[in-house]
């Protein structure tokens, strides 16, 4: 169950799945990521050096977002990831956010491996399915079991608002008869990306999994919502700190 917690004072997300790990999303009260929002590249700075300095960490780790598929295991003092829509580590420490106005944000973890990730689903990259992706190169490289596993599918854009035309329909939907992922009014798809992200996270075994269903784009006094604010708009952000400790008790 997601529930409202303050960070410093600051209104961010969490889960009871995953409360007792540094792991949360953010909110606009809380924004690390300016995008075209150049009034906020003040507050974005000192909430980067806020989350930084309470959360024990030298430095963030994140990507330029360029909604591909394209998958990286976070290294030793390497900070940034190009072209890069999902991060994975099991560095101690490691303080890792991406960045979301829409797009399905994804915070995977397994407490008994002391290791996770944070993956950015737009529709392209729910359609290039990067969330089984990886899901799947998490288990394998890292050597971790899917029951491991807990995952939590942030705050996004939800069916009610994602409305597309038949082209990105058909990216998404290999079955048509799978109607519990989409509703159709008219010539116009409503796709529930959320669901799509948690069934490829089914698909590689994971069953711990936790969806949020608040819309950004209804809810745009509370988190950023690029449609609604037609682009003009910053960033909220999923944040995972990977312990000190090599494994959690």
């Amino acid at each position: 169950m997601f529930y409202f917690d303050n960070f410093k004072g600051k209104k961010i997300l969490k889960s009871t799945l995953l409360s007792d790990c540094d792991c949360f999303f953010t909110t606009r009260e809380f924004v690390l990521t300016k995008g075209s929002r150049e009034d906020l590249a003040s507050a974005a700075e000192e909430n980067r050096n806020l989350l930084k300095s309470s959360l024990g960490a030298v430095e963030i780790v994140t990507a330029k977002q360029t909604h591909s598929d394209n998958i990286a295991i976070v290294e030793k003092n390497k900070y940034f990831y190009d072209n890069t829509d999902s991060l994975i580590s099991d560095l101690e420490n490691s303080l890792m956010i991406l960045n979301y106005a829409d797009c399905v944000p994804v915070i995977l973890y397994s407490k008994k491996n002391n290791a996770g990730a944070l993956i950015h689903a737009g529709w392209r990259g729910t359609a290039s399915e990067i969330a089984l992706k990886t899901s799947l190169k998490m288990q394998k490289e890292l050597n971790i079991k899917a029951e491991d596993i807990t995952a939590l599918i942030g705050p996004a854009i939800d069916i009610c608002c994602f409305e597309t035309d038949e082209d990105v329909f058909k990216k998404l939907i290999k079955n048509e008869a799978d109607t519990k992922f989409y509703k159709k009014k008219e010539n116009k798809y409503f796709i529930d990306l959320k669901l799509l992200n948690c069934d490829q996270l089914e698909k590689t075994g994971i069953k711990n999994i936790d969806i949020c269903r608040y819309c950004t784009c209804c809810m745009s006094d509370i988190f950023f919502s690029y449609r609604k604010e037609k682009g003009m708009t910053a960033r909220h952000s999923a944040v995972l700190k990977i312990k000190g400790d090599k494994k959690c008790q």
